[in-house]
């Protein structure tokens, strides 16, 4: 057992007794850089057809272009079209140096990567920030920082750190994080890119950031850097190596890039070996035996077919016919204890066949292929057991060896539940898919469960063991290695791949290539597919010209003709969720925090747009139910196009530079309210395209300002105020928008966490939440917001001019009806005067009101506690008023202040001269921002008793107005 297996050798020490776990130091790929216009960049296509593994760094430093290392952008263009076209797309890195390092160090502008780089297909970026490669650094924490910023912005592209003593300050700190960033790595590079030999290493970082090592490499000096690389501090890991000056060479008195000396490095890695395994340890404790619920084969036929299945060069056709023969060996051997009964009924041509000669299977038996991979273990099972019924299961693991997996078809039927189910699953990598599959069968009621799998990893069938202890597992073969993506090493690969031909599995095979661009990531300058609608629009429709206009210059479009044509949703099939890099799916452009509407791309989240949206949910968030019942009813045609040019707004507000900044903005779209101005092209090319932000202008009478005007504490001028008690404001409805990544930063949380979060507490309203990584926007079910304003809009940004800001969450019962058990109402009513008495001063007041009923704990729940407090002990006391709210919603409030200040970074608010509230948290919110609020004591909302209700009295001091 593993038990006795520890104990007989706990006296080894630490040093080997974990060596069976580390079996291979694999080159993840080989870096050969430097390539230049000296170069035709087919030879480089057959470089890389010949070794996937070959990366192709190509330099970028604006006073060499042209020059030899430097190639010109004609020339990057060429090789980009090359890559990407080439079967499997060629690997391709950017090595920044001089301007382009220094300005992204410098200050954090990282537009010439995303509107650049990005599209030509680089995912891996380099910074060679060195002297020798021309960047001056003057100051390293600024660097370390906006460094910091670049790589959380930019988390699709992998980042390397050139790591030597001048960058000691940028690479060094990201050693000692316990939880580094995913998508940085690190070269350790002694000599500066100067092609002097390293002999000695630093060890991978402990804290897993992936690294690679340069410094003199090339033909003559590979291999026995490899071999000493293996021998020493990366044992069992994965790294890839880089090298320059040694693949040049003088050819007419012109530095070139050599590749005859380019193919010899990949001919004497290949030689060697990409993974190979290290030297076995004469004391070293060999693997622990396997769990006892499994079961493992050692058949020597088997052996060799799974050697057959392992290799790469196993064709789709090959490895099917593999996984069925060995399918049918494996299946053989888990069907040995099947029950029988006996059969009275068999006559052979000498007698009858009676006691165990005549026996039939007694138990109803179900094969459940996982699916995709395990739909080549199905038909060998059914030779066997041909009257088994089969079950598809559907589930796949998201990304990381944390994944967790995720159902997206099941049809098990309720009133038929098998005796015995045999799951199908080829490979048992984390375990987590296999026992998603094994309590899924459990809570269908099967009592008998047995997994059949090809491969397995020990650390899998341990985890196996542990949950489900009563389950028998048949494997063929057991690797002790997991690596931290999930992936068993050696494994034979991605069974699904391997098996369909899909691109990871099929070297031939074009389109998304999953291993090739930042390992397994799609650029996203791919051109999007052909458009297959036509385009039912002709620019400059009259209904969307604006009347009005905002963004001047910002609207300026500089090549409208790389917007893609609308491809509208086809109505023959309603998909239930859609996937990150399946076909289909091609979302349009979304830079969120860009300075112009043509770099940023619009909200795109119509129904008419399925492929082509960015956003994950539905305009106007829970009335999109009543848009839904007026179409299904006949009352709308869904087709219907909004004519927006009448729409603009009334009033100019905007852009300042919050908008441009993603982190000062994540709730709301800021070019919501120039749609027909800033996405006029759009438009123009059939996008239906809805506005989230409307501007207009309103008067407001309210009862307590003619009460007001009556006791003198409000005056007339008829500009702001009549003397009937009307005023004049502008006013903005907005609707949520969310960018994720920046919601996540807010609440200093993980991405992946907070759309788990999301979709379990909306009971799975949004799969794509899980299933589409690449839509970072979110249109939440929830209420909006309303800005009310009195002055002149136009005067928000003016610090001189004095403002004054009520933020008000919703409170229906006394906004609306004056209800007397709380005193929001008179709060609110006195905000308002306060803002028309800055307006007639010259100024502006500012009430935003929030759709947040209940402390965003909803109507009901607000209710709830209203009967909790008038029937507890003592009768309603405000003291008990939050704990009330936590024993019926387990929570005081939900309203996350944090969010709020995004409105007024959309109005353009730098300074707050009085702020009405008496909330710290709203306070706390904004002066955290960096919003200066002014003297509190002048704007406390402090009413007198007169002007608050009888039954609300006493709540006036708990500071959540």
């Amino acid at each position: 057992s593993s038990s006795s297996w520890l104990q007989q050798h706990s006296r080894i020490s630490s040093r080997t007794s974990f060596a069976w776990q580390f079996h291979r130091m694999s080159l993840r790929t080989l870096g050969l850089c430097g390539v230049d216009n000296s170069v035709d960049v087919e030879l480089l296509r057959l470089i890389s057809l010949r070794y996937p593994r070959a990366e192709f760094g190509v330099l970028f430093r604006e006073d060499k272009e042209g020059q030899p290392r430097y190639p010109t952008s004609a020339w990057v263009s060429a090789l980009s079209e090359t890559a990407v076209n080439s079967m499997p797309p060629m690997r391709l890195a950017a090595h920044l140096c001089g301007r382009r390092c220094t300005e992204l160090l410098a200050s954090g502008n990282f537009e010439w990567v995303k509107t650049y780089l990005m599209p030509l297909g680089f995912k891996r970026i380099q910074l060679n920030s060195t002297k020798v490669n021309g960047v001056e650094i003057p100051d390293f924490a600024v660097a370390s920082k906006n460094l910091r910023a670049v790589i959380s912005e930019i988390q699709e592209v992998e980042w390397i750190i050139q790591a030597n003593t001048e960058t000691r300050e940028l690479w060094e700190p990201l050693l000692n994080e316990q939880n580094p960033p995913h998508n940085v790595s690190i070269l350790f590079d002694a000599s500066c890119g100067t092609g002097v030999l390293t002999t000695s290493f630093m060890p991978p970082p402990r804290n897993g950031i992936p690294c690679g090592y340069a410094g003199g490499l090339g033909p003559d000096t590979v291999l026995g850097v490899l071999q000493s690389l293996r021998r020493g501090v990366v044992t069992g890991r994965i790294i890839w190596i880089d090298m320059e000056t040694k693949l040049r060479s003088i050819v007419d008195g012109k530095d070139t890039f050599d590749v005859s000396k380019a193919q010899a490095v990949c001919k004497a890695v290949d030689k060697e070996g990409w993974e190979q395994a290290s030297e076995p340890e004469v004391d070293a404790v060999p693997p622990p035996p396997p769990p006892p619920n499994a079961k493992v084969s050692g058949h020597p036929l088997l052996a060799h077919k799974m050697t057959l299945l392992r290799d790469h060069s196993t064709a789709p056709r090959e490895f099917r016919q593999l996984l069925r023969e060995i399918t049918f060996h494996l299946g053989y051997e888990a069907t040995s204890t099947l029950l029988t009964m006996p059969r009275s009924d068999v006559v052979t041509p000498v007698g009858p066949a009676t006691g165990d000669k005549a026996v039939r299977l007694s138990e109803n038996v179900a094969l459940v292929p996982v699916l995709r991979a395990g739909l080549g273990m199905v038909d060998a099972m059914l030779e066997l057991i041909p009257n088994a019924v089969v079950h598809h299961l559907g589930m796949f693991r998201t990304h990381g060896a944390t994944g967790r997996p995720i159902e997206y078809y099941s049809r098990l039927p309720k009133d038929s539940v098998a005796d015995l189910s045999f799951i199908l699953e080829p490979m048992i990598a984390t375990s987590r898919t296999a026992h998603a599959a094994i309590a899924k069968l459990k809570g269908w009621g099967c009592q008998k469960i047995v997994v059949l799998s090809v491969i397995a990893s020990h650390h899998g069938l341990a985890e196996l063991q542990k949950s489900h202890p009563d389950v028998s597992i048949f494997s063929v073969q057991v690797d002790h290695t997991l690596r931290e993506d999930g992936y068993i090493v050696p494994g034979l690969g991605d069974a699904g791949d391997r098996q369909f031909g899909t691109p990871a599995g099929n070297p031939m095979s074009r389109g998304v290539y999953g291993s090739v661009f930042a390992d397994g990531k799609t650029p996203s300058g791919v051109p999007p597919t052909p458009p297959r609608s036509p385009n039912p629009f002709k620019k400059s429709s009259p209904e969307h010209q604006p009347v009005t206009r905002v963004l001047g210059e910002h609207a300026e479009y500089g090549n409208p003709d790389l917007i893609p044509e609308v491809e509208l949703t086809e109505a023959s099939a309603t998909p239930l969720t859609t996937h990150d890099g399946a076909y289909g799916p091609e979302p349009v452009l979304m830079n969120w925090g860009a300075k112009t509407p043509e770099l940023r791309g619009p909200v795109l989240a119509t129904s008419r747009h399925m492929n082509q949206r960015n956003a994950i949910g539905a305009h106007s968030g829970g009335y999109s139910i009543y848009r839904a019942l007026a179409v299904v009813s006949s009352k709308l045609d869904d087709t219907y196009m909004p004519k927006l040019g009448m729409t603009t707004p009334v009033a100019r507000i905007g852009p300042f530079p919050a908008w441009h900044d993603p982190k000062r903005i994540v709730t709301i779209d800021p070019f919501g309210h120039v749609i027909s101005e800033g996405f006029g092209p759009w438009l123009e090319r059939g996008y239906d395209i809805r506005p989230t932000i409307a501007i207009t202008k309103a008067h407001i009478e309210l009862p307590e300002c003619r009460e007001a005007l009556a006791t003198g504490r409000l005056k007339a001028d008829g500009a702001v105020l009549t003397p009937e008690g009307q005023s004049f404001v502008t006013k903005a409805a907005i609707e949520p928008v969310w960018y994720l990544p920046g919601i996540a930063e807010r609440f200093g949380v993980n991405e992946d966490d907070l759309r788990q979060s999301f979709f379990k507490e909306t009971n799975s309203m949004y799969p794509e939440l899980l299933t589409r990584k690449d839509l970072k926007l979110f249109l939440p079910p929830i209420g909006g917001l309303t800005v009310y304003i009195w002055g002149d809009p136009e005067k928000i940004p003016d610090e001189s001019v004095e403002l004054t800001v009520r933020v008000h969450d919703e409170c229906n019962g006394s906004d609306v009806f004056g209800s007397d058990i709380c005193t929001c109402r008179p709060y609110l009513t006195h905000a308002i005067e306060e803002c028309i008495k800055t307006a007639q001063r010259g100024g502006t007041g500012i009430c935003v009101y929030f759709r947040k009923e209940g402390r965003a704990l909803g109507e009901v729940t607000k209710y709830l506690v209203y009967n909790m407090r008038k029937r507890q002990e003592g009768g309603d006391k405000a003291t008990e008023y939050f704990n009330c709210t936590k024993e019926v919603a387990g929570v005081t409030d939900t309203r996350f202040q944090v969010l709020m200040p995004d409105v007024l970074h959309w109005l353009g608010v730098t300074k707050i001269h009085r702020f009405i509230s008496m909330s710290d948290m709203k306070h706390d919110a904004i002066v955290s921002t960096g919003r200066a609020c002014g003297d509190r004591s002048q704007g406390l909302c402090r009413l007198p008793l007169g002007q608050i209700l009888r039954d609300g009295k006493g709540r006036e001091h708990l500071g959540t107005g």
